[in-house]
């Protein structure tokens, strides 16, 4: 009988989380974590993944099972082969192979935004939705589209960026262009960055302490949150204008808050949908939170194979 269970493990910025997760239900064993020593060699990464994988243990109703596969969801670029294919965050090499050889299982690699995507189209907030767009709003921004109950992967595999590349808009007189990468001003690192730049102390608790601060009335911290939620709600506004989809989904610790960031981006979404009948688009909240990488990748292990 084909296992019921595989092994999801979600490589984050700051920590590293897996789990064996039931296939059928979406729902998941005894999660263990690491943090991610994203400063060290790019083998030591994936040396501590390895041993994470080798080590996290089945729930008791799998322990007479083989894993169906074994699914790692990274924040990079992956192509339609499950080949990691950047190292903006850290390298991960021979990553795929390792797991595979640790496990015994099939390995594969996706993208951390598809798969969480996938989780939720399967068991979250976009199930039951033919069309659906999904950001993760968090360190770094990153979308997918979900058609039919997958992420569309684009031809290459690399159809995750809405907010990576360099802008340029005309300066206040016309007279010449000025040019910016939103994600560098509208994530969580690049708010964190721009309220340094503009005087603001270190923030203990990144950009979360900052919406705490606006909360509080800080006109500091409320500029800060006002610029970087106006240019990621144009953003996510001009992907509704391309896309036309039924729902939007926001995941990730920003797409997830609750605060003064979450109120502002919401207004901005809406107030640049440009057909006014589509403004009132069903604007929804991630419904697996940090359990949506690991579920949503060891669903890629399993739909590859």
């Amino acid at each position: 009988m084909p296992s019921s269970y595989a092994i999801g493990i979600d490589v984050g910025a700051t920590k590293i989380a897996a789990a064996w997760v039931n296939m059928e239900a979406g729902a998941l064993g005894p999660v263990s974590r690491i943090p991610t020593r994203r400063d060290a060699p790019g083998e030591t990464i994936v040396d501590d993944i390895v041993a994470l994988a080798g080590a996290i243990a089945p729930p008791d109703d799998a322990r007479d099972q083989a894993a169906a596969g074994i699914g790692v969801a990274v924040p990079e670029l992956v192509d339609l082969r499950g080949e990691i294919r950047s190292a903006w965050n850290f390298p991960l090499p021979g990553l795929v192979e390792r797991l595979a050889c640790v496990t015994r299982a099939p390995a594969r690699a996706e993208s951390d935004v598809r798969a969480a995507a996938f989780a939720e189209a399967r068991f979250g907030a976009g199930r039951g939705c033919d069309n659906f767009a999904y950001f993760s709003l968090g360190s770094g921004m990153s979308f997918t589209l979900c058609l039919h109950g997958r992420p569309y992967a684009g031809a290459h595999g690399f159809a995750i960026h809405f907010a990576s590349s360099e802008m340029a808009v005309p300066v206040s007189d016309r007279s010449t262009l000025a040019a910016a990468i939103p994600e560098e001003y509208a994530s969580g690192l690049g708010m964190a960055r721009l309220w340094e730049d503009r005087g603001g102390d270190p923030l203990p608790q990144g950009v979360h302490s900052l919406d705490e601060r606006a909360a509080q009335g800080d006109l500091l911290a409320l500029g800060v949150i006002a610029d970087g939620a106006g240019m990621g709600g144009r953003l996510i506004a001009q992907a509704v204008n391309m896309l036309d989809p039924e729902k939007i989904v926001l995941g990730g610790g920003l797409g997830c808050s609750t605060g003064v960031y979450r109120a502002q981006l919401e207004s901005q979404i809406r107030a640049h949908i440009w057909e006014r009948s589509c403004a009132d688009i069903p604007l929804l909240v991630a419904g697996l939170g940090e359990e949506a990488g690991i579920i949503g990748a060891a669903l890629a292990a399993c739909a590859a194979r």
